[in-house]
């Protein structure tokens, strides 16, 4: 397996979470006894139909039909969200990845999707719901985020931030300061615990650690996950010690199965969404280290592996997909895959101009005439006539795929209720 250039993990990067994303909507929110009844034990899945012999496409259920087949959920889409903010200010190394522009593109996202592809914003979790809608977010993100948090006990650590974050260590990777300040932000203007916090930066750390070359053995990750603890106990409130024990003693975890990442109670918790994204760096460094040189099943038997487990399978895939594809790099993630993956051509453009920004290397990218950083992609809000109108194309693919109407009436009932026009799942 050729070490991947900057370049090739950038793309990997943002590619690979996209990918684990995509694929993890395969089992979310279903169990692993559920996903083998489904995907039968030892599955190779595939993003299109049709599916050759042996290999099984999306089982297509009330939630699974809602999504854009062969493309991601939410999870990446916020992702982005954080990218095209970095590529609009130049790429800045000097600053913050600014969060109170990012506040704003999530606040439009909810309203309107991710206007760039006109996607719908599908999959919004229940923290960022609550926080983003609250009348107080676009002026104070993280002062909301935190009165909501302290409203609900201080118990709410879900991993609606660590899904976002990895991204942040492909754009600050040379400044480790701003990588750690800027994925705190980013992550607190909608999840303020600590726990949250300290996953996003560990998850960031990590992918610059990867394109920096650091990352050879578990103790190179073990430094690298230390070190990045340190910035969340220093801040009020600071991350606490047993919290902090609780974390090492999740994330080093060699067995999937250990995990239970798909306990009812617990599958959207913050920390194994981070013990999924190590366990699967994990996995690519000893295939590394062991010569197992075809980086495209390493990627596809560990993304695949994770997917089967069950749970928030989108939300580990997505990060274990950002981690494991900048440690092998684009050109060695599954090329049924991403031939199949939906807007891979675009993803891959973004990730090239976000190379440029940053090294200076690539095919040179002029930020101030790219409309798709801005917050609407240069498309303007749109109407309350034309959102029903992409609901209804919604409900009728819903429809056409299933043949259920019981679901799409209860989706149409939401959407009337909210003024944001969004779905919340």
């Amino acid at each position: 397996m050729a070490l991947a250039s900057v370049s090739n993990k950038i793309r990997g990067c943002i590619v690979g979470g996209a990918l684990g994303d995509a694929v993890g909507l395969f089992t979310e929110f279903l169990n692993a006894s559920q996903a083998r009844d489904l995907y039968g034990s030892h599955p190779r899945l595939k993003l299109r139909p049709p599916a050759p012999e042996g290999w099984k496409t999306m089982h297509m259920d009330r939630h699974r039909a809602m999504f854009e087949e062969a493309a991601w959920t939410d999870d990446t889409d916020q992702s982005l969200c954080i990218l095209m903010s970095f590529l609009h200010s130049g790429g800045k190394q000097d600053t913050d990845i600014d969060y109170n522009d990012f506040a704003k593109r999530l606040k439009h996202w909810v309203a309107f999707g991710f206007r760039p592809l006109d996607r719908l914003p599908l999959g919004l979790g229940r923290t960022v719901g609550s926080v983003v809608n609250d009348p107080s977010f676009v002026e104070d993100p993280i002062g909301t985020s935190t009165l909501i948090w302290e409203r609900g006990n201080r118990r709410m650590a879900a991993n609606g931030a660590i899904m976002r974050t990895p991204v942040i260590g492909t754009l600050l990777f040379k400044n480790q300061e701003r990588l750690y300040s800027s994925a705190i932000n980013i992550a607190a203007t909608t999840h303020a615990d600590p726990r949250c916090l300290v996953s996003c930066t560990i998850a960031s750390a990590l992918v610059a650690s990867i394109i920096r070359d650091e990352i050879h053995s578990d103790a190179d990750i073990r430094n690298t996950i230390e070190a990045a603890i340190l910035p969340v106990t220093s801040r009020d409130p600071p991350l606490p010690e047993e919290q902090i024990e609780e974390m090492r003693s999740l994330i080093w975890k060699d067995q999937l199965s250990d995990m239970e990442l798909d306990g009812r109670s617990s599958i959207g918790y913050t920390y194994k969404c981070l013990a999924s994204g190590v366990w699967a760096l994990r996995q690519g460094v000893a295939a590394i280290k062991e010569g197992r040189n075809d980086g495209a099943s390493v990627f596809e038997r560990v993304i695949t592996e994770l997917t089967m487990a069950g749970g928030d399978a989108d939300t580990n895939g997505a990060v274990a997909g950002s981690l494991l594809g900048t440690l092998l790099g684009y050109s060695n993630l599954p090329k049924g895959w991403t031939a199949d993956l939906k807007y891979r051509d675009w993803l891959v453009s973004k990730a090239d101009a976000a190379t440029y920004l940053v090294t200076g290397e690539g095919a040179p990218y002029d930020y101030k005439n790219d409309t798709d950083t801005l917050i609407d992609a240069g498309k303007g809000d749109m109407s309350k006539e034309e959102m029903d109108a992409r609901w209804k194309v919604l409900i009728e693919t819903l429809h056409h795929r299933t043949g259920d109407t019981e679901k799409f009436a209860k989706l149409e009932a939401d959407r009337k209720k909210r003024e944001e026009g969004c779905v919340v799942l």
